[in-house]
């Protein structure tokens, strides 16, 4: 395949479809972790002893997780559509997540599974950072080379 027939036909990269489907089972697992997350806290943030800054420490976990998800969901079909800002916000989004994901499993949690959704995470934003870098999927059908006698 020369340099100018793909410049007129350029493949198409299914990645960003993978991406897509992976952006709704991803944010439907955060919007079911987000969802346990409140049940779990709602009897402190409900309790009239607990002052407001505490309440905003609790409720900031499952925000992060709603957040993300409602990105992921928001940004499935530009990204079915393989546009580019699409795969850029939603690289950012998860990767603040992921982020936040750390901190709070160096920080030590106990009894919540943040480990499930931080290892989720990280895949999701290690295949989208391959995306981003250029990683193309079906491969060149013709290797570079082939012709050459």
């Amino acid at each position: 395949m020369s340099v100018s027939s793909w410049l007129q036909n350029p493949q198409r990269n299914a990645l960003y479809n993978l991406a897509a489907v992976g952006a709704v089972l991803l944010g439907l697992l955060l919007i079911l972790g987000a969802r346990g997350h409140f049940v779990a806290v709602w009897a402190q943030l409900t309790d009239e002893d607990t002052d407001s800054l505490r309440r905003v420490l609790l409720i900031l976990p499952g925000a992060m997780l709603a957040g993300t998800a409602a990105l992921n969901l928001l940004l499935c079909k530009p990204l079915w559509q393989a546009r580019r800002y699409a795969l850029n916000l939603t690289l950012a989004g998860n990767l603040l997540a992921t982020a936040y994901l750390i901190y709070l499993m160096i920080r030590g949690v106990p009894g919540h599974p943040i480990g499930v959704f931080l290892a989720l995470e990280m895949s999701y934003v290690i295949f989208l950072a391959g995306i981003r870098a250029g990683l193309v999927w079906p491969a060149d059908e013709e290797p570079t080379g082939a012709n050459i006698k």
